[in-house]
């Protein structure tokens, strides 16, 4: 066997545009070895900081609308409330101002984020801007949000909520509620109870056969319904009747026993005559 002489080779680097470094193959069995720079290391410490800032101004950002339902829904149940509480009882401005403060107060959530964000907590919002005067009650809050860290110069982020509700005029009086008549589409008579037996029947079955011996309640006969009985003499089976109808049928769903009720003032029930039984209660 020959003795092979082998030389070694050193691989020197080879710099390439993008910043890395080739190491050059010492022979064509080897392959080349690649050295790279700490520049993405830095970049990425130099990128998680400003990824971080701006999920920290997404959650803040969330945390300011939280704060402005919760205090919109308080001003709302507030206003309400005062509206009843001024057409209730005479109450002088500062009257006024300290029980809308005071309700503002009760309807905002004890665990409220306003208690923390808000710059005085809950008893920094201001309601010094509403006004409580005339037939409309206008509340308005005026806070700052708390800003965790300084941005050109500024703590704080102003806001400006306003609420406005009518105040309550009372509820209709007994009068208007007897003004109210109820009848039907097609009906030509005005009922002034809604529970009328004429307008809400009680529905009976009886054969057939016997519908010609049949009275109602005023000893009236009853007559084939126009609508659901299309032969003049019944069959032997069952008929639907009711005590104060003149009309035997076929179903009991007929659209001529069940009525689509209307309320309406008496006023617009002009040329239509009162119920027998009830329209002159």
């Amino acid at each position: 066997m020959s003795n092979v002489t082998m030389t070694k080779k050193i691989s020197q680097p080879v710099e390439h545009r993008s910043g890395m470094y080739a190491m050059q193959p010492s022979d064509a069995g080897t392959f080349p070895c690649i050295r790279m720079e700490a520049s993405y290391l830095v970049e990425t410490a130099a990128a998680l900081p400003f990824f971080a800032a701006c999920i920290a101004v997404m959650l803040f950002f969330f945390q300011v609308l939280s704060i402005q339902q919760e205090v919109g829904n308080a001003l709302l149940v507030s206003a309400r409330e005062l509206s009843v509480l001024l057409c209730e009882e005479e109450v002088t401005d500062a009257g006024g101002y300290a029980a809308a403060k005071g309700l503002f107060i009760k309807n905002l959530p004890k665990d409220s984020a306003a208690e923390y964000f808000v710059r005085g907590g809950r008893i920094g919002i201001s309601l010094a801007g509403s006004d409580l005067s005339g037939e409309y009650i206008v509340l308005r809050a005026d806070y700052g949000i708390r800003i965790p860290a300084g941005f050109f110069g500024r703590r704080d982020i102003p806001v400006t909520q306003r609420i406005k509700c009518r105040k309550w005029a009372g509820r209709t009086g007994i009068s208007a509620v007897e003004d109210i008549v109820y009848l039907t589409p097609s009906g030509d008579v005005y009922h002034r109870k809604k529970t009328c037996s004429y307008l809400t029947p009680v529905v009976h079955s009886v054969n057939g056969t016997n519908i010609a011996q049949a009275r109602n309640a005023d000893g009236g006969k009853y007559y084939p319904c126009s609508t659901c009985i299309k032969r003049k003499h019944p069959n032997n089976g069952a008929v639907y009747i009711t005590k104060y109808g003149d009309r035997y049928h076929s179903r009991r769903d007929c659209r001529k026993i069940k009525h689509t009720i209307l309320a309406v003032r008496i006023s617009e029930a002009a040329g239509k005559r009162a119920c027998s039984k009830c329209g002159r209660e």
